[in-house]
């Protein structure tokens, strides 16, 4: 029995708290509690774990608690401590299923972008024969992509980033002209020196004729305070603008080794890219309810926009599986080093440029950012089936897509904290200058009135 060493020639236990003083049996030091009796209950704590609340008697006899075993005894915590607690052991016993769910969600079209091209290395077959990639890969999915993507576009929202001709003249002049001719240089000195081959080389250039990816440009300049006007503008009409610039970029750039019929070219991007997109935009102009239709469900459009990609990039490898390829794996890792590093510069550079001429706006500096150096896979992939349709060497093509965009991918992640709080600190700076220089304006207005009236 553990006994209160309350006296029990004292007068009667006051009715609302009683001071008692209790002995743990393997320690020495008393525990001091303050209780109501009618509250009291002390917790035995097992050796497995196991919690047994022993409560104690409102009456006038001493209290006394019995235990089955000296274990540590403590006062329970107020209900707001227990949750606390509840919420915390809940916390560390999350399941490995459940993190894994989480990380899918966050990262779900790279994880089925690996997924299956793995599927694709195992049985390509499937891919590349069975179901029929020709007409369900290369057209279907390539339609529906599109069509949802002008079905999205909110054309009322970008009239007032359009007006910032410059700088949106800057970015897009970046984004195609400067960065493409950079990796041309680069690619045909690798190809020259036998670096790399040469379908890696065309993938290269490829790539960096494409325009900016519009749901990663939008993501990203907003988790970095960015201009979401300005993001959403530029995405939608480099997008638009690629559909006609990407060819011919990649024509020049190639030359005798594009391998573009351009009649054919351009025939099957009309009716593949240009008429989807034009009967999507129509379609949420013209029915009535469309335009709520399209808000409502814009995350629905999203992910299966994002699963016809993942399929076409399946039949894509499929086909590449098959076909021999003259890179060898070597060759594929310096490409992917070449991308990764390309990428950097470009962003280093563009954001050296931005500083220059763009200095006082740090929200555009940060859109600019991205716009200059970002390449799209959701409507680059697409577009390159359309051009090349017939090649045999279709993955090998879109494979320095697939890296550049895991790149832009992490290293974008990495900067949109910093960047927010560097666009925190901007403003804040310049409104405080501006605050001190209408501070003294003012007072110079003083001056000079106190004077003329002197």
């Amino acid at each position: 029995m553990i006994h209160s060493n309350s006296n029990n020639n004292n007068s009667e236990d006051d009715e609302n708290d009683v001071s008692s003083q209790y002995y743990a049996i393997n320690n020495d030091a008393p525990l001091d509690v303050m209780i109501r009796p009618d509250q009291m209950h002390l917790r035995n704590v097992g050796a497995l774990g196991t919690t047994t609340t022993i409560r104690g008697k409102k009456d006038d006899s001493p209290l006394s608690f019995s235990a089955d075993s000296t274990r540590e005894f403590d006062v329970e915590n107020n209900p707001s401590q227990q949750l606390q607690q509840q919420q915390e052991a809940a916390t560390t016993q999350q399941s490995w299923k459940e993190l894994a769910v989480q990380f899918y969600k966050k990262d779900s079209l790279l994880i089925d972008v690996l997924l299956v091209i793995l599927i694709a290395k195992i049985y390509p077959r499937l891919g590349a024969e069975f179901l029929y990639p020709e007409i369900t890969a290369h057209w279907v999915a390539v339609i529906v992509i599109f069509y949802l993507s002008g079905f999205g576009l909110r054309m009322e929202q970008l009239s007032e980033a359009a007006s910032n001709w410059k700088y949106n003249s800057f970015v897009i002049g970046y984004n195609f002209i400067g960065t493409s001719f950079v990796v041309t240089m680069v690619a045909n000195y690798f190809v020259r020196n036998e670096i790399i081959s040469e379908d890696l080389m065309k993938g290269m250039i490829i790539c960096s004729c494409l325009s900016m990816p519009t749901n990663m440009m939008l993501v990203l300049s907003i988790s970095s305070n960015g201009d979401e006007a300005v993001a959403l503008f530029l995405a939608t009409i480099m997008n638009l603008m690629g559909v006609i610039i990407t060819p011919l970029l990649v024509f020049f750039y190639l030359q005798e080794n594009a391998d573009i019929d351009f009649v054919s070219t351009y025939k099957s991007i009309s009716l593949r890219v240009l008429l989807p997109v034009s009967c999507g935009i129509l379609t949420r102009i013209k029915i009535p309810g469309a335009d709520s239709f399209a808000i409502e469900n814009k995350q629905l459009f999203v992910k299966l926009r994002e699963k016809c990609l993942i399929y076409i990039i399946y039949a894509t490898f499929c086909t590449t599986f098959v076909v021999d390829t003259d890179s060898t794996r070597s060759q594929i890792l310096i490409m992917a080093l070449s991308q990764v590093i390309l990428l950097s510069a470009s962003m280093v550079l563009a954001w050296i440029l931005l500083f220059i001429f763009f200095n006082r706006d740090p929200k555009l500096r940060v859109v600019g950012l991205f716009g200059c150096s970002t390449k799209t896979m959701a409507l680059g992939i697409p577009l390159i089936t359309a051009i090349y349709e017939d090649s045999p060497r279709l993955g090998i093509y879109t494979l320095p897509l697939l890296i550049w965009y895991l790149s832009q991918l992490i290293i974008g992640t990495m900067l949109a904290p910093r960047l927010s709080r560097f666009v925190t600190y901007k403003l804040m700076k310049y409104e405080r200058e501006g605050r001190l220089s209408s501070w003294f304006d003012a007072k110079s207005c003083i001056g000079v009135a106190e004077n003329g009236e002197l």
